[in-house]
């Protein structure tokens, strides 16, 4: 009999039938390796992949409705890096103190000092106030990027695996 070769989603690694997992995460159904769905069953992320019934009646509710992307109402913004000399300039242009600044913001003196000091980086909704009151550009959108340097657990694809060592590695 004809042996059907699977590969882990997570890992990449080669599998037999015998030893693939089925799994739903986050909605999508996933073919895991033992190890990679011991070790997501332990977060308890995964749910057991649904009969055939029930993924009958998920293809036939999915080829009735429109798929549509999801919509993107906000982007995402981080603080500039230099975003301390840029409050700082900005107020010292304006001609105001600190307490000025605070009592228009409605944060405290020793956080617009901790902001200028760079000991504390503002929020986002924090720096929406400051860019406002002060006319400069704190935030900017989000660039994600993955480094050259990555390199994949089989070389010929991009797995899940892959990604969370991505997201492990931008942590550090």
């Amino acid at each position: 009999m004809y042996e059907v070769s699977y590969y882990c989603e997570m890992c990449g690694r080669e599998l037999d039938q015998r030893e693939a997992k089925k799994a739903m995460v986050e909605g999508s159904l996933l073919i895991l390796c033992p190890s990679c769905y011991q070790r997501l069953s332990k977060h308890s992320v995964v749910k057991e992949a649904p009969d055939k019934t029930t993924q009958k009646k998920e293809k036939a509710r999915a080829k009735q409705a429109p798929v549509r992307p999801p919509s993107r109402k906000a982007e995402e913004y981080e603080v500039v890096e230099d975003y301390a000399v840029r409050v700082k300039s900005a107020r010292e242009k304006l001609g105001w103190s600190q307490e000025v600044l605070a009592q228009k913001v409605g944060e405290s003196v020793n956080t617009i000092k901790r902001i200028e000091s760079s000991k504390l980086k503002p929020s986002i909704e924090l720096a929406k106030k400051l860019e406002k009151i002060l006319g400069v550009k704190l935030l900017e959108p989000i660039v994600e990027e993955i480094g050259e340097a990555h390199t994949m657990s089989r070389g010929e694809y991009l797995t899940i695996g892959d990604l969370i060592n991505i997201d492990e590695y931008k942590k550090r």
